[in-house]
């Protein structure tokens, strides 16, 4: 008799989160101690390439039949299954198909399905006869059931971290594009700003420096209102570096304004 309680299990199994191997290890061993079986295969259902894939084995053989004949989801009778709604348990091979499976003597095959979606199909191999019998097809149709709950929530979680990975990524990347383009930007200013400067501070300092030489070579020789000139002229212009300045601490937009051609400058605040 197939005992079916595995409410408990599942959900310790599922609130432990592990991994693919140790989740279908602890499938196949929670499976073990209510139905005996010297081997199994879980096949998991690949919905893009309509295919079985074989996830998970214990023993060293695959545990299928009819492995040579193709179905619609690949070779075996674990791809017919997956076509079936229930459990199909074969007691005795030695009657079914003599000399043809030798390797297991009773067989069962659970399509594994979750709102009539396909999630796999577990196949299960014990070299004595009858140790999987048609009486108890209803009890591994539950058992089928409750194992389906912990593979699709496998498969979902699965899922849902590959996904979280992916955004995770895509954050990352966006953080660094972000962080790329604040500092083209901070680039940018700086050399709108750079302009300004050279524009704003460049013209007035010129003067001052050519009014400056004018007076070392000539002092002597100048009359005393063209030296006050010269002086008054320095100032004037070293006022205007100095209102320049001024303008620039007061600077608290990033507004732009045509320098020459293609080139920009900061707007100074007036």
């Amino acid at each position: 008799m197939v005992a079916t309680d595995f409410l408990h299990e599942i959900v310790t199994l599922l609130q432990k989160g592990l991994g693919a191997g140790e989740t279908f290890e602890a499938i196949f061993h929670m499976v073990e101690k209510t139905v005996p079986f010297e081997s199994a295969t879980l096949f998991l259902y690949d919905r893009e390439a309509d295919k079985l894939e074989i996830m998970h084995q214990e023993g060293e053989e695959v545990v299928d039949l009819i492995r040579e004949i193709p179905f619609d989801r690949g070779m075996g009778m674990a791809s017919w299954v997956s076509q079936q709604n229930s459990p199909i348990i074969l007691e005795s091979l030695s009657k079914s198909r003599p000399g043809k499976e030798r390797r297991f003597a009773s067989f069962v095959s659970l399509p594994l399905k979750a709102a009539d979606k396909l999630i796999g199909v577990l196949n299960l191999g014990h070299s004595t006869a009858n140790m999987y019998l048609k009486s108890d097809l209803e009890a591994f149709g539950v058992m089928a059931e409750e194992l389906s709950i912990i593979v699709e929530t496998f498969i979902l979680r699965k899922s849902l971290k590959q996904k979280n990975e992916l955004l995770s990524k895509a954050l990352s990347d966006l953080q660094e594009a972000q962080a790329l383009l604040v500092e083209k930007e901070r680039l940018a200013a700086m050399g709108e700003l750079v302009v300004t400067v050279n524009h704003e501070i460049n013209n007035p300092l010129t003067s001052i420096i050519g009014l400056a030489e004018i007076l070392e070579l000539s002092a002597a020789t100048l009359t005393p209102q063209k030296l006050q000139n010269a002086i008054k002229a320095i100032l004037k212009e070293s006022r205007r570096i100095q209102d320049v300045t001024g303008r620039l601490t007061r600077i608290n937009s990033s507004e732009s304004t045509e320098y020459v051609g293609d080139t920009l400058m900061t707007k100074l605040p007036e």
